[in-house]
């Protein structure tokens, strides 16, 4: 089994998709998108932070994409806003989102957090109680700095 890591410009370690995600006969259809004229668009609450043009990036790692075509992907942080978002947006605490699959470092943390507090406004009342329980399911630390930031 091979995955294709897509290079964010944070370094944040990119997106990361089974390279036959993109091979598929089905492809681009076999994948969740997101975006502008989308069923799935979080725009309206983070407007383009975190998104990167990417389609030169996977046509260096022999994805064929037809020239003229342009390909968009998001770095870690984005990624997780856009799933927290999906599932607070539908009534749920994304319990299956974890903060430590994704980001390994306390610097990680601290600019996730400080995203979060950016966007926290943008949530509903409603939505804003589902994403503080989820923060205090996280790890111990990542309690910690939710705490710290939002007193």
């Amino acid at each position: 089994m091979a995955a294709l890591n897509i290079p964010a410009p944070e370094n944040t370690g990119g997106d990361w998709h089974f390279v036959g995600t993109f091979r598929s006969p089905s492809f681009p259809n076999n994948i969740g998108l997101a975006g502008e004229g989308l069923d799935w668009n979080t725009n309206a609450l983070f407007g383009e932070y975190g998104i990167h043009e990417c389609s030169d990036s996977l046509r260096c790692r022999g994805i064929s994409i037809p020239e003229g075509t342009r390909v968009y992907s998001t770095n870690h942080y984005r990624a997780i806003l856009d799933m927290l978002a999906r599932s607070v947006s539908k009534g749920q605490v994304p319990r299956h989102l974890a903060i430590s699959d994704w980001l390994d470092t306390d610097e990680h943390l601290k600019i996730f957090f400080r995203l979060l507090d950016r966007f926290f406004d943008r949530f509903s009342p409603s939505e804003q109680n589902l994403v503080s329980v989820w923060i205090e399911s996280q790890c111990q630390s990542s309690r910690r700095e939710w705490r710290e930031d939002n007193g």
